[in-house]
């Protein structure tokens, strides 16, 4: 792992369309990355695994689509306002 999480689900975020293998390297050469161990990781599929756990258990929890909301195990369906989630927020802190 390269501790470049984020900055690189922004990258992919940004890219939506362009996300080939040759893109891939791209990115991970503008995030400074480590380009033999990305390459290595991505040949063997180092994160499969925990990928495929992650999407099962989304859809375990009925998450059809991405982003899903849930706060405190509840799944919101609709459409909220911001006031409205950061109520939502709370009330489950109480």
């Amino acid at each position: 792992m390269q501790r470049q999480f984020w900055q690189m689900h922004q990258m992919l975020f940004i890219h939506q369309q362009e996300l080939g293998n040759g893109y891939l390297v791209e990115y991970a050469n503008r995030l400074g990355l480590d380009i033999c161990q990305f390459l290595q990781d991505l040949s063997k599929g180092a994160y499969v695994d925990r990928i495929n756990a992650d999407i099962e258990g989304g859809q375990i929890s009925g998450v059809e689509a991405a982003p899903a909301l849930f706060i405190n195990g509840i799944r919101y369906l609709d459409r909220w306002t911001v006031e409205q989630i950061v109520a939502a927020i709370v009330a489950a802190n109480d």
